[in-house]
């Protein structure tokens, strides 16, 4: 991990990575001390879904920043099974540890409807009720509404992330991928639609939403 992270550092100037495991959260943490100017976000698939896995994971933080009281962490994602009291209660040490501006808070609203979690899956009327106290929250979209997705021919699958361009193109499925990733806006848009409604504001992605 390490070697190839700088690899792309030092050839491309990429300083951004999505760590999957506790090993290389710290050596992300190690980098920044030593010098190295990275970023990292902390993925679904670490499994943070409780106050006590979020504190070990921003005193962590705390603990290996720079002496100007800069840390490589600037976001991490819950587990899908996280609710919103935990993110409540992680807000108030997130801001006491000086993090509330810096680290967010990744929130998966939709998901792939098939191979990651438990249908139907959909945590938008969650996030309307918290977004109006807790600050820095991503609203993630990685699948259509469970009403949209089980009327699809093909239904959105995280498993699909990992084929070959090719094999997909040889199997005939690319159009499936593209109705599952037009879906995936859809989404998006319906939750700006209802924050919007309920008074709410945010950023849109500016590299991703024109």
């Amino acid at each position: 991990w390490l070697d190839e992270f700088l690899y792309y550092y030092t050839t491309y100037g990429i300083k951004q990575v999505l760590n999957i495991n506790p090993g290389t959260v710290f050596l992300g943490y190690m980098l920044h001390k030593l010098g190295v100017d990275n970023e990292f976000k902390i993925s679904v698939f670490m499994g943070n879904d409780n106050p006590y896995a979020a504190l070990w994971t921003l005193i962590g933080a705390k603990l290996f920043a720079r002496k100007d009281g800069t840390s490589p962490l600037i976001g991490f994602n819950w587990s899908n099974s996280v609710n919103n009291e935990t993110m409540e209660i992680t807000a108030q040490f997130r801001r006491a540890l000086g993090f509330e501006d810096v680290v967010r808070f990744e929130h998966h609203i939709t998901e792939t409807y098939k191979s990651i979690v438990r249908q139907p899956y959909d945590r938008l009327d969650e996030l309307v009720e918290i977004a109006d106290h807790v600050a820095n929250i991503s609203a993630k979209h990685e699948g259509a509404p469970p009403e949209i997705e089980e009327t699809r021919e093909h239904p959105s699958d995280i498993l699909e992330y990992f084929r070959d361009k090719s094999e997909i193109e040889e199997a005939g499925d690319m159009h499936f991928l593209e109705l599952n990733y037009l879906d995936k806006h859809g989404s998006v848009n319906r939750t700006a639609r209802a924050l919007t409604e309920n008074g709410l504001t945010f950023i849109a992605a500016r590299n991703l939403h024109r």
